[in-house]
């Protein structure tokens, strides 16, 4: 049976672990119903590349004027989040 990491500072995202991977899952809401649902994002070997999806998946809310700015946004969502698998 799998387990979940469910850090609060990963909301709405959750990494789901079992004995060969990490998954990626997201809770999804939908406007209209108000139903909340899970979206699987992919399957990972490593724990860094599931994190670093999340920091891709988190940058798709939003519109960017510019290269520069797309990547600074995503190295300060990287970086907090790297910061989380620090002991």
């Amino acid at each position: 049976m799998p387990n979940f990491i469910t850090d609060p500072q990963l909301d709405p995202y959750m990494i789901q672990i079992d004995e060969s991977n990490y998954a990626v899952v997201k809770n999804v809401t939908v406007e209209k119903s108000g139903k909340t649902y899970q979206q699987t994002l992919g399957f990972f070997s490593k724990l860094g590349a599931a994190i670093n999806k999340i920091a891709q998946d988190s940058l798709l809310d939003k519109d960017y004027s510019s290269v520069a700015e797309y990547v600074n946004e995503f190295e300060k969502i990287e970086e907090r989040l790297k910061n989380l698998t620090k002991i």
